[in-house]
């Protein structure tokens, strides 16, 4: 068994996704991001894509890393969560890559207890680390408090 991931980069560390639930990936400086009062600080604001409301995530407030300004490789990916899109700001998609299951080590038991159950495992390739992240559980809160 095997896995498609896109790979995306948050400072200098990779993450990856599970191709099945991207929607797209979008350059973040052609949106202008609508910001939303007293939302929860990860929820960076809503986009207007196609004529329907999009809420963008920045993962950087997400996974508790230094803020920073968009830049021209900024992208929102956009993922099916939950029967809806959300986006999600990144740094720079950098690659797409398939993983068989011997280059992917499971998120051991103790990070899968605390705030980082959307860690299922690391992806092993070359010199490379890619932490998978589940889309389902990255916003699960979020989405929750928005519905």
């Amino acid at each position: 068994m095997s896995v498609q991931l896109v790979v995306f980069a948050l400072g200098t560390d990779e993450y990856g996704i599970d191709i099945s639930t991207i929607n797209g990936i979008l350059r973040a400086k052609k949106f202008k991001i609508q910001s939303l009062p007293d939302t929860d600080k990860s929820i960076e604001g809503i986009i207007n894509l196609r004529g329907q409301i999009n809420y963008i995530f920045n993962l950087r407030t997400k996974f508790n890393l230094v803020k920073k300004e968009f830049l021209e490789e900024s992208k929102f990916i956009m993922l099916n969560v939950n029967g809806s899109t959300t986006g999600c700001i990144v740094d720079e998609v950098t690659d797409i890559v398939k993983l068989d299951d011997q280059d992917i080590q499971l998120a051991p038991e103790f990070i899968n207890t605390c705030s980082s159950s959307y860690i299922t495992g690391i992806g092993k390739l070359e010199d490379r680390m890619i932490i998978i992240l589940d889309p389902q559980k990255i916003f699960a809160k979020e989405i929750n408090l928005i519905e």
